[in-house]
């Protein structure tokens, strides 16, 4: 015990809460010591308490009173006026430090011996703070690890600790950014920048600025067109921007439709489930199919066979048993719309099935005199074909459906003539009307320029999926890509959201699960309550797709290597699966009850007393917590190097100094005619 460090006594013990009544010395909020001047009696402040064996236990001040009576018992009829007001802080337990060596400390946070009664109460040492603080817990020691690699983990620079700008706050990097990490507040209380600053320290961190080669590590969605100014060129930075048009790093962008899967375009075209969605996503299908040609490969006569197989199973079901001769013309009459002939399908069950080709035979006869014949022809050439697939190299094996990111040429999308040839002769007079609107909504999605960031890719020379991702930044372009996509229309943006965040997630599922974790992602969703809500009854099929999207990316991206930075004015209005998966907060200022009540829910029990300063952070301040620190803190984030551009508007300055609203140049950006000055 330090005797100039005892600002108390323990004289109660609630659970891991702690008494302190106050000495008659320590009346002011600081404390001078041998090591300075310290802050003591004050809220946010630390204490230690002596328990043996060089263990102290850490408490945090959370409460300050002054009695001016005192009741001895629980009798209302008894009190005793006290000649000086009783002093009393509240500090709650967070955990215990241990000496490792004569100078340095180690934190735990577990507590197994609580305080006594009479235990003096100490200011807790700078050196005590400085290991807690500056030395977070080292997380995701990669397997096989040697020291001789160096660190696997860094000590990422926060910010300081609200009202000691000398005392640094650090997480462990690792943490911070393999698991979704939540960063929420009110409009102007600094998400934008907390999230500006900590990737640009992550990213040019200690040991990474030769890592550049390995580009890009962050995909940042910028739904309001912010972000450019921290992240990218002076030159790049200053591009203009046109309506319904999306930009990746400064220049013009396109999410193809044919990056779709299956769901997603019967959810783009508000599909019908019974009668649109079967025949929709048949048609989606053979327009990946790879396209005939003069000379063709043993590899397209396979993808072309399992595309009719699989499509010829959906319609020969509906045909009348008895009714042979039309259900082989039905076969006949979808084979010859597509592009797969009679002579393909005979060559690609010949070479799969050389061993008893024999025994499909009657499969091509003019005449069928076995209704069972063709379903077992059907199922059994499918498994073959499955079988001579997985025995192809995986450069070649690889079969089109409508969930694989094949390219389709823009003159083939708008042309929906064929849609009928997904459905069975008979069926297509019943369906007609149900396929007649779904050719409408298509022709109509694509002239709609606000829908154009799904078709202007030939334009753009996007044609396989290799150049979309050389677009997004491979190819060692940068280590951040920032998708603006600020002039998307309100129900554009989730669409292009749960696209992206798809195919990111699908792309890392396709590597090695030797080698899932390396070079890891992590995609930034600013304002996330737009595209990210808790499931609705009425809420519209984008967003539906958007939050399943993201929901998959929460839960399961850990694994994969993928993992989400989650900012947010409204976390009450985010997916509570997304939320749930956050390992850490940064909480700026939140005024809304529904808000912070939401967030009392889901936070460690021991940061529910700081949760009560919430509402009085000032701008760039946060409430830190989560798995990358050791306990939670109140935190001043530092201000980014290069800020986004998310200022707030001075009226009284702006208005003093005059000037006319720049209409001429929004009516250009808008598109429309505007006269000439």
């Amino acid at each position: 015990m330090e005797p100039h460090r005892v600002i108390g006594h323990v004289v109660a013990v609630y659970g891991f809460r702690v008494k302190i009544e106050l000495s008659a010395e320590a009346k002011s909020s600081s404390r001078a010591t041998l090591d300075g001047v310290q802050r003591a009696v004050a809220i946010n402040s630390f204490v230690t308490f002596e328990l043996g064996a060089g263990g102290l236990a850490l408490g945090v001040l959370t409460d300050l009173e002054a009695r001016e009576a005192y009741d001895p018992s629980r009798n209302d009829e008894l009190s005793l006026e006290l000649t000086k007001p009783r002093r009393v802080a509240t500090a709650q337990l967070m955990g215990t430090v241990g000496h490792t060596d004569r100078v340095g400390w180690a934190f735990d946070p577990g507590i197994t011996v609580l305080p006594t009664l009479d235990t003096p109460a100490e200011v807790a040492e700078p050196a005590i703070l400085t290991s807690v603080f500056g030395s977070p817990p080292e997380r995701n020691r990669p397997l096989g690890w040697s020291t001789a690699e160096g660190a696997f983990d860094f000590a990422l620079d926060v910010g300081h600790r609200t009202g000691d700008e000398y005392l640094r706050v650090k997480a462990s990097f690792n943490d911070l950014l393999s698991r979704p990490l939540a960063i929420v507040g009110n409009t102007g209380s600094g998400k934008s920048f907390t999230v500006a600053s900590l990737l640009r320290k992550a990213l040019w961190a200690q040991g990474i600025d030769a890592a550049d080669r390995n580009a890009p590590h962050v995909f940042i969605l910028d739904i309001n067109g912010e972000y450019a100014n921290a992240f990218l060129s002076e030159g790049s930075s200053s591009y203009a921007r046109d309506p319904n048009v999306a930009y990746v790093n400064g220049e013009e962008f396109s999410v193809p439709a044919w990056l779709m899967n299956s769901e997603e375009v019967c959810e783009w075209l508000s599909a019908a489930e019974q009668t649109q969605q079967p025949v929709l996503k048949a048609w989606w299908s053979t327009l990946k199919a790879p396209s005939s040609g003069p000379v063709r490969g043993h590899t397209d006569y396979l993808a072309e066979a399992q595309a009719a197989i699989g499509q010829l199973k959906g319609t020969l079901h509906d045909l009348k048993r008895n009714e042979l001769r039309d259900r082989y013309l039905a076969i006949q009459d979808f084979l010859s719309e597509t592009s797969i002939s009679m002579e393909g399908l005979r060559t690609a069950a010949r070479d799969c099935l050389a061993r008893n080709a024999t025994g499909y035979k009657n499969y091509y006869a003019d005449t069928i005199h076995n209704p069972r014949e063709v379903n077992k022809a059907l199922t059994d050439l499918s498994a073959a074909i499955e079988e001579e697939i997985e025995g192809q190299d995986d450069d070649t094996s690889a079969i089109a459906s409508g969930d694989t990111p094949t390219y389709v040429a823009t003159n083939r999308l708008r042309d929906p003539s064929n849609l009928g040839a997904a459905a069975a002769k008979e069926d297509a007079p019943r369906i007609e009307q149900h396929l007649t609107t779904l050719r409408l909504r298509l022709a109509t999605r694509l002239a709609d320029r606000r829908w154009s960031v799904f078709c202007n890719y030939d334009e753009l020379g996007l044609t396989d999926t290799a150049c979309w991702f050389r677009k997004m930044g491979f190819g060692g372009k940068g280590r951040v890509t920032v998708l603006d996509l600020s002039m998307l229309a309100h129900e554009v943006l989730p669409y292009v959201c749960a696209i992206v965040g798809r195919v990111l997630l699908d792309a890392r599922e396709k590597l090695p699960a030797d080698r899932r974790y390396e070079n890891p992602w992590v995609v930034v969703l600013e304002e996330a309550h737009n595209y990210a809500r808790p499931a609705r009854l009425d809420e519209d099929r984008g967003q539906t797709l958007s939050r399943k999207a993201f929901e998959r990316v929460a839960k399961e991206g850990r694994k994969f290597g993928l993992s989400l930075i989650v900012a947010s004015q409204r976390p009450s209005e985010i997916s509570p699966t997304i939320i749930s998966q956050c390992a850490n907060f940064l909480a700026h200022r939140l005024q809304n009850p529904d808000d912070i009540d939401h967030f009392r829910k889901i936070i460690p029990v021991q940061a529910r007393g700081l949760l009560d300063q919430v509402t009085v952070l000032t701008a760039g301040e946060a409430i830190a917590f989560g798995s990358s620190l050791h306990i939670p803190v109140r935190v001043q984030v530092d201000a980014p190097e290069s800020p986004p551009w998310s200022a707030t508007a001075a009226p009284y300055g702006e208005w003093r100094q005059g000037g006319q609203f720049p209409l001429a140049d929004v009516l250009r950006a808008w598109g429309v005619d505007h006269p000439s000055d």
